[in-house]
């Protein structure tokens, strides 16, 4: 098997952001307070403190996320707020 043809399945960069950044508009107000903060770095206990809900609340809302961007990996989800402006970088 040729690297190109396996590039040929593989939509381009750029296009797979864009089809990406189009979900995060399926987000709640509530799931996207929970996604700036766990692309800040934040883990689940931080942050169901800072938005005073239970870990379990803020778990229902990640696998809400991760169901919603159709992705399964937490710093991936990170990088697509980081890149669509969720979260700023200093």
């Amino acid at each position: 098997m040729s690297t190109n043809n396996s590039r040929s399945n593989c939509p381009p960069p750029q296009k797979e952001a864009n089809a990406k950044a189009k979900l995060l508009d399926l987000l709640t107000p509530r799931e996207k307070e929970v996604l700036s903060l766990l692309a800040r770095g934040y883990n689940n206990n931080e942050i169901a403190a800072c938005l005073h809900i239970s870990k379990h609340t803020v778990k229902n809302h990640v696998s809400n996320i991760y169901h919603k961007l159709e992705m399964d990996d937490r710093t991936q989800i990170a990088l697509l707020a980081v890149r669509n402006g969720f979260v700023k970088l200093d």
